[in-house]
């Protein structure tokens, strides 16, 4: 067994306890508290946190992990690999009862991640991928491949919006890159959306805005880049994860391979006509 099956393997261990963990306390007034940057953080985050602290460095001894809910350590820049976790992306639908929840798990290596783990336990799913190998995912016990894309045409293809978003920040792009609201698909957390994107249920996730951290997205980065779908910044540059403020700087597109250049060619006209 390589080393990196054995990271995958772990990981879907972290992930399935997660899940469960989550679940406990999911439907039942689960407490919480408003951050710093106005997001919802609850019981259940910190200890899906303190199960990934405790476990990780029982398993790899010494290796750097980025916890959206743990203390920072810039040791981590020292350190070719890192595990990246985000304990419950979509906290908000999460303490309202909602399904558009999950725990994300990357390994990054020199700044690239190699494995993804996407759970959404309300869904009984989970999705995964190990770089070079191919995109999975199980539901209901069975595990199969993610079938292969299907082709789409920049006037049929959907966008994933974020659904709790207020203000008319969107609008104002979807109008500027001619995509109509019929062509709109809301769903609540990053990791949600991206999946939508595997399962080819939207084809596209325009992300402009400087605030997308590492752990929203480096999982589904791992999953979407072995399907062949291209998750870059707003410039279709490669994103690059241990950074030392971990967040993208340009946003993320993420996008069908078919609509690529489309897509980002109708984003080079909206740069200085609208704040990031």
């Amino acid at each position: 067994m390589h080393m990196t099956d054995e990271r995958l393997e772990f990981m879907k261990y972290l992930a399935t306890e997660a899940g469960s963990i989550l679940m406990s306390f999911y439907g039942k007034g689960v407490k919480s508290a408003l951050k710093a940057d106005r997001s919802i953080v609850t019981e259940a985050d910190l200890r899906v946190s303190e199960f990934v602290q405790t476990e990780i460095p029982k398993r790899f001894p010494g290796e750097a992990i980025l916890d959206e809910e743990a203390k920072d350590s810039l040791g981590r820049l020292t350190k070719s690999g890192i595990w990246i976790i985000d304990p419950l992306d979509g906290s908000g639908d999460f303490k309202r009862g909602e399904d558009d929840f999950c725990f994300l798990g990357a390994y990054a290596e020199n700044g690239i991640p190699t494995i993804g783990v996407v759970c959404e336990p309300k869904k009984d799913r989970m999705f995964f991928a190990h770089r070079g190998n191919g995109a999975y995912v199980t539901q209901n016990g069975r595990t199969s491949r993610l079938e292969p894309l299907r082709s789409v045409a920049w006037d049929e293809s959907l966008v994933g919006h974020p659904k709790n978003y207020k203000g008319d920040k969107y609008t104002k792009l979807y109008e500027m890159l001619g995509i109509p609201e019929k062509r709109l698909m809301r769903s609540g957390s990053m990791g949600t959306r991206m999946m939508q994107v595997a399962l080819q249920q939207t084809h596209m996730i325009l992300g402009y805005t400087k605030s997308v951290k590492e752990w929203d997205i480096a999982a589904g980065d791992a999953i979407l880049q072995e399907r062949g779908i291209s998750v870059t910044d707003m410039l279709g540059n490669p994103l690059i994860y241990n950074q030392e403020i971990p967040k993208t700087h340009n946003g993320i597109l993420v996008v069908h391979p078919d609509i690529k250049r489309e897509a980002l060619q109708r984003l080079s006209g909206c740069y200085g006509r609208l704040d990031m």
